[in-house]
């Protein structure tokens, strides 16, 4: 949907918000893009479901180390899925604490990069799921 002048509705950024697309879940990974001395990895990141549908909190133990913006293969009650890595590093540390969760509570991890099967097979299931 556009404004009478043809903006886009939204955000009120028009499209230049750079978090990759606008949805109910937007996040912005501000602390990449600088350059840190010193910084300690952060066992944790935040991953994203179907464009920022969902969202969660795994631990990352993978190696090598996936970073802000890879797909990534992560542990589920149900199984497995493949989602976008949205936040690293102390974002996460922000993150969690504003949401209060407890770094005990996190029991699934991220289990590696998302290879080319991977995306396959999750386009052939976003293709078999009924719209809502």
């Amino acid at each position: 949907m556009k404004t009478q002048d043809g903006e886009p509705l939204g955000c009120r950024n028009n499209g230049n918000c750079s978090t990759g697309g606008c949805n109910r879940l937007n996040t912005y990974d501000w602390l990449t893009t600088m350059e840190l001395q010193d910084v300690e990895e952060y066992e944790f990141v935040e991953v994203s479901f179907k464009n920022g549908a969902r969202k969660g909190f795994y631990r990352n133990t993978a190696s090598p180390r996936p970073i802000t913006g890879d797909r990534v293969v992560v542990e589920t009650s149900s199984g497995h899925d493949v989602g976008t890595i949205t936040l690293s590093g102390e974002l996460v540390r922000l993150q969690m604490k504003r949401k209060k969760v407890r770094l005990d509570s996190i029991a699934q991890t991220v289990i590696r990069r998302a290879n080319e099967r991977d995306l396959e097979r999750l386009q052939e299931a976003r293709e078999r799921e009924v719209p809502t």
